[in-house]
């Protein structure tokens, strides 16, 4: 059995109609309303590839509204649902949680940030050459 996942993209206000007409396409076993890009996620389902292929492009692209699709096909045959894929895309690391990365004003760089500095030149030479140019 094949599977695709379609986010659509539709005309602002307009989503309730598109989700009606989703209903009634017989291969369509999932659908969730999202914020962002895309306003819809659905899944199909059917038996071959080409009557994927029908669905996608012969119902769900040409219901009135729809601006724009982007068909995923899951590259593993293994059940899922939209459900299922909603905790997978949240991020691991909560902003809070976030440490610095190594670099010469971190502490895990600081030896190699004094073998580059070049004491000729600080701040105060750099803004001389400025008010020379000026």
């Amino acid at each position: 059995m094949g599977e695709a996942f379609v986010l659509i993209n539709c005309e602002p206000g307009k989503e309730p109609l598109i989700l009606e007409q989703l209903r009634k396409i017989e291969n369509v076993s999932e659908i969730q309303g999202t914020y962002g890009i895309y306003d819809i996620v659905t899944r199909i389902e059917s038996d071959n590839q080409s009557q994927l292929d029908n669905i996608i492009s012969d119902q769900i692209r040409k219901l009135d509204y729809v601006n724009s699709t982007l068909t995923l096909i899951p590259t593993d045959e293994h059940e899922s649902s939209l459900s299922d894929l909603i905790p997978d895309i949240m991020p691991d690391v909560i902003p809070e949680q976030k440490k610095p990365l190594g670099g010469p004003f971190s502490e895990e760089g600081e030896d190699d940030f004094d073998e580059d500095y070049d004491e000729d030149y600080d701040d105060s030479t750099k803004l001389n050459q400025f008010r020379k140019k000026g």
